[in-house]
């Protein structure tokens, strides 16, 4: 071979935008993610609560639908109250059931479960469209904040650890930055992972648990309604999904070691939230109370003490984005939330960059 042909050589084949080549990182990520089993594991049991949640749903629409006798909520709200009371509540309700009547049972019954106070002023005041916008996004911020909040640690900590690490371990910056691919690209593709996760367990149901309740409702005039909680629902997956990708993608930089990666993303949340249950038993055994009681919880020991915990914050900061909650009451929360992703992501950057600077 001549001397002169050994070197680099002109492209000839087509070249990507620079504004899309994150694609090809985001794309690998996903693909090498659905590789493991436990992913796709984690993946179907993330959309099982959506069956659960739709049933809700139906109960909702039925119990608006029906103009007189019994409804379906008075039958479940009387089936629970038996159930936890041993009671015969459905003798005091009647065939001629008041909405007061099963609003105040809902208050009594169900006084631990958040915003309940705001259900049964909905379900009291007789408004359809008010019951309907109201019930329909305390479902759906359930939604997010229990099971999907809950399953999406375990998703994203099986995902996040080794997206950085890997290419720590191997060196792969080398190819990486070998080609047009920028530091930024580059974050941004692996950011892209987890998120593409987190969308496809929270924001994918939840517009599916909003369209299975349309085909409920009805007629298609409810759309008019209740237009607003699509809105809702994807300001709730942004509140979830920045600081959760953030954090996961910032730990997998700080060391070669998946593993590691993977303890300290669980260590987070867990010593996070360890201590504000810690404090919230403190603040029970001084009233002698439950410590999940909403007395012990609102105190505000416990509501100041709620930021150290991560899930609170984003559960808190989701109660507002679908009008449960008041900014004064969650401003502290979003500051955290804004803080941790800020301070994620600038680590991140800097760990990114680190190969560059040598």
């Amino acid at each position: 071979m001549p001397v002169h042909d050994v070197g680099y050589r002109g492209w000839d084949g087509k070249k990507t935008s620079p504004l899309t080549r994150w694609k090809i990182i985001t794309y690998t990520g996903i693909r090498l993610a659905l590789r493991s089993r436990w992913v796709a594991r984690l993946l179907f049991l993330a959309w099982l609560p959506v069956m659960y949640w739709g049933v809700g749903f139906f109960f909702i629409e039925n119990s608006i639908n029906q103009d007189s006798g019994i409804s379906v909520a008075e039958t479940v709200v009387a089936a629970a109250s038996e159930a936890t009371m041993g009671a015969d509540i459905s003798a005091d309700l009647g065939l001629g059931g008041s909405r007061k009547k099963i609003a105040s049972i809902i208050r009594r019954q169900y006084k631990m479960v958040p915003n309940v106070d705001v259900i049964a002023s909905a379900l009291e005041s007789g408004n359809e469209v008010a019951t309907r916008s109201v019930v329909w996004g305390w479902l759906l911020m359930t939604f997010f904040r229990y099971p999907q909040g809950t399953l999406i640690l375990f998703l994203v900590g099986s995902i996040a650890p080794a997206l950085v690490s890997q290419d720590i371990r191997t060196r792969a910056f080398l190819l990486y930055f070998s080609r047009p691919i920028g530091r930024l690209e580059y974050v941004l593709g692996k950011l892209l992972v987890p998120v593409a996760f987190i969308l496809m367990v929270s924001l994918v149901p939840a517009i599916a648990l909003y369209f299975f309740a349309i085909m409920m409702s009805p007629d298609i005039s409810v759309i008019w309604s209740t237009w607003d909680i699509p809105l809702r629902i994807v300001a709730a997956s942004v509140v979830l999904v920045v600081p959760v990708a953030s954090i996961a993608v910032m730990l997998s930089s700080l060391t070669q070691e998946s593993r590691f990666a993977n303890f300290a993303w669980f260590a987070v949340w867990a010593m996070g939230h360890g201590a504000w249950i810690a404090i919230l038993f403190s603040v029970a055994v001084g009233k002698g109370m439950n410590p999940f009681d909403p007395i012990v919880t609102n105190d505000p020991v416990s509501q100041r003490w709620s930021w150290l915990s991560l899930y609170n914050n984003l559960g808190d900061v989701q109660s507002w984005v679908f009008g449960f909650e008041d900014f004064s009451q969650i401003y502290v929360s979003a500051i955290v939330l804004a803080g941790i992703t800020i301070f994620s992501l600038v680590v991140l950057y800097y760990r990114v960059s680190a190969p560059m600077r040598v």
